[in-house]
């Protein structure tokens, strides 16, 4: 019946009258290729032989009534050309469907007698095909979208939808860094094997930004003008109202996290993760102060700002690489570094804001990293990769809170310090350590602090990294700290060793058996009694009797240093605020370990040792980081579950001559349940000169722990390097060690030997060579002095 009702629709005196209508209201549309382009030329041109066909098409065939073909000449500007050639109208294919190909039917005709049918569209560019999907796609003048409820048709609104998401009407907030930004090498998808060591990786600064209405970046710039006074946010300000005034204003708080890509200057990473409308956003220039703090308690201060540094790592350690980021809204956040999706079983959600960096390390024993979490009051949970709870708990007892008391005053956290891990105890168990302050209150105040007069105390813990538990002698009450330090000031803690006598750590490398654990803690149980000077003449030997590391904690002017297995402190005042971690490295190059204090004033101080031996294992040199490539890597170097450092015979400051450098360096691994997965044993070994990825001049990938020695050539030439000998696991931490050596600096210094010993040598047996004269062949011997002359000279 839809073939009929289209012939008829194409016969006649009607469809002449639809001819015309059709030619009014559509626009002509070519379906034309490029050949078909080429024949329309010629034939345009007038060739003999396409007029003969054309005189074949007329009026040929039944139903051909419309059967005006054009053979692609522009005669009917409203009708469809199909190109020469094509058979007259309602023609039988060879298949028995009629044709309607043909430009003698108008385009809306045509469509009205196919409807359901695939048999050719009116839009150009849908390959002769009719798509039939709502919305106008490719100009389809008979399906539509329908105009949506209160509006006249779908065009106004669409017109009234372009304008209210335009450019205009949005305020474009630039991203604050209110965190400490991370580097990260993450593998670049579909990298050759044999690609340059920079084309392999992609170097990512991550970035957790926040965004907020910062008026001095959003004022009016009409408003010192009489007619724009008090008014900030030119035509935005007060438009759908709740935004009247500044502190309104500052209420809407967003964060996300970046990613920058050094080499090709893009942002490759960008997603947004929370939006708040908290008030607690700085109001002003926060230059001068501002009006308000970011770690302000009203309103619980669960504001969506980024306060804790990203990092970067494998938690499962498969071929995903993942961002982890925790965030004032309390949600700690694991994305895949690629697609940014969340990894299964994340985010987080904590009780209290997450204003510090995470901790990554394999301590359980399943070659998968845990992830260790503090917020701001005082929660402390590890989780597995999977985003599982391990074990979680409160700085602060039950007892301690004594929230179900009569009594009005309560104890609660006001924020802590970021997170060290290390071998507090020296038994091979690795620890958290933090600082935490401890407010006491009024039940009635607890979320605002401000209203109420508290008194704080400092405590120092130590947290056993797989049980929870606190450790034996902590937590220690810490004096001073009083002036200058707030809850986003308090210095992380560092994690050292102090003794004089250090040589058990590399026995525990290996691992230690149970019967070696017990023989520590009796070490350490004898060396926390009271030390008698009388009854021993020896005295105390340096950093204490017992194993394992010292804490160092700066707190107001004062620095705490104490023996982590023994609790024994002694404290240091320097006079002024230190407002940053304290670094551990040999600074003056004497073999041994030197303390760097820095303080308020712009002072930087040295605090030098005699007896403590410098080990590379035995530094934090980079900040909160224990080394500047090792962001990720969070413990202690004796204490870490891998690790790498290079020999003393090689990291002794030399100039080298040759053509190769021999550098020896050890891989350790002492994770607990390693030797059950095999091929978790891969160990990337980088070499640099320098930090820089372009820098790379030795790769190689072993797959047994062990001690190595390798010949390496510089392609660089002559000079002073600083060698950078990188680890890198299957869970992408990574390890490094730093050391200085010069290549063939003096090379002109070994050339007058090149030039003057071959002839030094040559010169030897000459000089050595003497003639014995023989009188006998001389020819003046016997001339009885008849001289040279042959006869005797003259009187």
């Amino acid at each position: 019946e839809r073939w009929e009702g289209g012939r008829e629709g194409a016969g006649g005196e009607e469809g002449e009258e639809e001819v015309g209508e059709g030619s009014a209201r559509h626009r002509r549309l070519e379906e034309a290729n490029e050949d078909e382009a080429g024949d329309a030329d010629q034939t345009n041109g007038g060739s003999a032989d396409n007029y003969a066909n054309a005189d074949a098409h007329e009026g040929g065939g039944e139903g051909a009534a419309y059967s005006q073909d054009d053979y692609l000449f522009d005669e009917e500007p409203g009708l469809y050309d199909d190109g020469f050639g094509a058979p007259p109208d309602g023609t039988e294919d060879t298949d028995g469907t009629p044709n309607w190909g043909d430009d003698a039917i108008p385009l809306e005709e045509r469509d009205e007698t196919m409807q359901g049918g695939d048999f050719g569209d009116d839009a150009y560019g849908s390959g002769m095909h009719d798509d039939y999907y709502p919305g106008g796609y490719h100009g389809d003048d008979y399906y539509k979208p329908e105009a949506p409820e209160g509006w006249d048709s779908h065009e106004e609104y669409q017109e009234a939808q372009d304008k209210y998401f335009h450019d205009s009407n949005y305020l474009r907030l630039p991203p604050h860094l209110l965190s400490t930004c991370s580097l990260a090498e993450l593998p670049r998808q579909y990298a050759g094997p044999n690609a340059k060591a920079e084309d392999r990786v992609d170097e990512l600064l991550l970035c957790a930004v926040s965004y907020y209405f910062d008026e001095d970046e959003c004022k009016n710039p009409d408003s010192r003008k009489a007619t724009g006074a008090g008014k900030s946010f030119g035509k935005h300000a007060n438009v759908d109202g709740g935004d009247e005034t500044e502190v309104q204003r500052g209420r809407y708080v967003a964060n996300a996290i970046m990613g920058y890509n050094l080499r090709w200057k893009y942002w490759s990473v960008q997603e947004v993760l929370d939006l708040s409308t908290d008030w607690s956003a700085p109001l002003g220039d926060l230059v001068e102060g501002g009006t308000a703090s970011v770690h302000s308690d009203a309103f619980s201060g669960m504001g969506a700002w980024a306060l804790a540094t990203p990092i970067a790592v494998k938690l499962d350690g498969g071929e995903t690489n993942h961002i982890v980021v925790g965030t004032s809204m309390g949600l700690v956040y694991v994305l895949e570094a690629q697609w940014h999706n969340s990894k299964t079983g994340w985010p987080v959600q904590m009780r209290h804001p997450v204003e510090q960096k995470v901790l990554v390390e394999d301590v359980v024993g399943n070659t998968n990293l845990e992830v260790f979490v503090v917020d701001a009051g005082g929660d402390v949970v590890s989780l597995n990769a999977d985003g599982g709870v391990l074990w979680a708990r409160n700085l602060l007892r039950n007892e301690e809170t004594m929230m179900e008391s009569k009594s009005s005053d309560v104890q609660v956290v006001r924020g802590t310090s970021p997170m060290s891990m290390g071998d507090v105890e020296g038994t091979g168990r690795l620890a958290i350590v933090l600082l935490a302050r401890i407010a006491t209150t009024d039940k009635q105040h607890i979320g605002l602090p401000e209203k109420y007069r508290e008194v704080s105390e400092y405590r120092l813990y130590a947290i056993d990294a797989v049980t929870g538990d606190d450790l034996p002698h902590f937590p220690i009450g810490l004096e001073g700290g009083s002036n200058g330090v707030s809850a986003s000031t308090m210095p992380q803690p560092l994690l050292i060793d102090l003794h004089e006598d250090q040589h058990h750590w590399l026995d525990q490398m290996h691992g230690l058996s149970e019967e070696k654990i017990e023989a520590i803690r009796a070490i350490n149980m004898e060396a926390s009694r009271q030390y008698d000077v009388s009854e021993s003449s020896k005295p105390r030997p340096h950093g204490g009797s017992g194993r394992g590391l010292h804490v160092v904690q700066p707190l107001g002017s004062t620095l705490h240093i104490i023996e982590g297995s023994t609790s024994c402190e002694q404290t240091v005042d320097v006079g002024d605020n230190i407002p940053s971690m304290v670094q551990a490295d040999d600074v003056h190059g004497t073999g041994g370990l030197d303390l760097v204090v820095t303080t308020s004033r712009g002072e930087i101080l040295t605090l030098e040792s005699d007896v403590v031996p410098y080990h590379p294992l035995n530094v934090w040199s980079a900040g909160v980081s224990r080394a500047p490539g090792s962001g990720n890597a969070q413990a202690h170097g004796f204490s870490s579950s891998q690790g790498i450092f290079v020999h003393p015979i090689s990291r002794q400051f030399r100039d080298v001559l040759g053509i190769y450098i021999p550098i020896t360096f050890e891989i350790f691994d002492r994770r607990p349940g390693i030797e059950n997965e095999p091929n978790r044993k891969a160990y990337e070994v980088e070499v640099r000169a320098g930090m820089s990825v372009k820098r790379v001049f030795f790769s190689h990938k072993y797959d047994t722990p062990g001690v190595y020695t390798e010949r390496i050539q510089i392609p660089y030439g002559p000079g002073y390097y600083a060698f950078s000998v990188r680890l890198m696991t299957t869970h992408g931490i990574v390890y490094e060690d730093t050391f200085h050596l010069g290549w063939n600096v003096n090379y002109m210094g070994g050339l007058w030997l090149i030039v003057c010993l071959p002839l030094i040598l040559a010169a030897i047996p000459i000089l050595m060579f003497k003639r014995k004269p023989n009188w006998e062949e001389d020819e003046d011997y016997g001339s009885r002095g008849a001289g040279i002359l042959g006869r005797e000279p003259p009187p």
